[in-house]
């Protein structure tokens, strides 16, 4: 059975979590529970009455499907580090678990982990809910995850599929930086900003800064377009909004750089990190949770500290400085995700940990 989060709305977990429902896993036989707890980004991991009531409806699905199929073993997304997705978590676990011989906990939030070791209740009943002989699997081996003695742990990067013919990049007389993704201010686009500023102003060429994603609230959109009309002369930003499907990879494909400074509470693995190596595009992002998982430091791209916009500001200069090296980083960050980063990897390491779980002695794994 496989239970976890999916769009609306979209994040890299519901989205990576929609293709593993979608996908075709044969020999397994799926049976899929979806939790559409969140209507819109904003009420992301924020209390609502319709949320605590879904749990009603989400428990007596599963059980409903339990009594019908009887799966033996038990996928499920956990939440994020706060208290809405925690509560979730320990109600459906502590109902549901019991029905299972094995439960596989997919954690794709990167802030769990320091949710847990904050109050020592909360690090107990994180122990009984993820631990107890459940399987791990995370995204990587620098991405954060609750690990519990008798729990096996498995690295599954997540992957994604790009188009077989991305538009060819057209050349420009602007050095244009782009950035994808929710536009909060913890995803660092206010420091990318400042950083462009300091850029624009030592180099007075043509600067195209693209903020491509949705505005999380009103009060967050009021600062962030503050900040864009304080930029230099030189420097064109368009007006923020998200792209999707062909438009999204046409704007990728349109650009010299992207950049993704974020220090977001629950960043882990972004998805659009792998869009833009696969897109071919050179990296600058921030080291923070599981990035380092997915860029090795001067190799197939850079990363920079949290909030540190002059070390941000010098990485972007190299680069407008040295086309060269930005086409060397760019393709091997495309080998890196031609490699380890396609959706068919993505599946296909997913597909054998299930497999694993659902063809091994499943009563002894040490859960009951």
């Amino acid at each position: 059975m496989l239970v976890g989060v999916v769009p609306p709305p979209t994040h890299g977990q519901s989205i990576a979590t929609q293709a593993l429902f979608d996908a075709d896993l044969h020999p397994l036989e799926k049976v899929i529970v979806e939790i559409r707890s969140s209507k819109v980004l904003a009420s992301v991991g924020r209390f609502s009455f319709s949320k605590a009531l879904s749990l009603v409806p989400l428990v007596a699905r599963t059980w409903l499907k339990f009594a019908t199929f009887r799966p033996r073993v038990l996928y499920y997304t956990a939440g994020s580090g706060a208290w809405i997705p925690f509560i979730r978590d320990f109600v459906f676990l502590s109902l549901c678990r019991p029905l299972f011989h094995r439960t596989l906990i997919h954690y794709h939030s990167g802030n769990l982990v320091e949710f847990l070791e904050g109050s020592k209740i909360r690090s107990l009943i994180g122990r009984w809910i993820y631990g107890r002989g459940a399987w791990t699997i995370r995204l990587g081996k620098s991405c954060p995850a609750p690990l519990y003695p008798g729990n096996q742990v498995f690295d599954v990067p997540n992957g994604i599929d790009a188009p077989d013919n991305l538009p060819p990049r057209q050349l420009s007389a602007s050095f244009r930086i782009l950035f994808l993704g929710n536009l909060f201010e913890d995803k660092g686009v206010i420091d990318l900003i400042d950083a462009v500023a300091v850029l624009a102003s030592k180099h007075p060429i043509p600067i195209t800064l693209s903020l491509i994603g949705g505005w999380p609230d009103p009060e967050t959109r009021v600062k962030i377009e503050k900040r864009i009309r304080l930029l230099p002369a030189n420097v064109l930003c368009p007006p923020p909004a998200p792209l999707y499907g062909a438009e999204k990879w046409e704007a990728l494909s349109n650009h010299d750089v992207f950049a993704f400074p974020s220090y977001y509470s629950s960043e882990n693995f972004p998805l659009v990190i792998i869009e833009a190596m696969a897109a071919g595009l050179p990296v600058v992002a921030s080291d923070w949770r599981g990035i380092p998982s997915l860029i090795e430091n001067d190799v197939t791209g850079w990363v920079v500290p949290p909030k540190d916009v002059p070390k941000l500001a010098g990485t972007l200069e190299n680069l407008l400085l040295d086309p060269v090296l930005r086409s060397s980083i760019a393709r091997r960050a495309h080998d890196r995700y031609r490699k380890d980063l396609t959706a068919s990897s993505y599946i296909g390491a997913m597909r054998s940990v299930l497999l694993k779980a659902s063809n091994t002695n499943l009563t002894t794994d040490g859960e009951h």
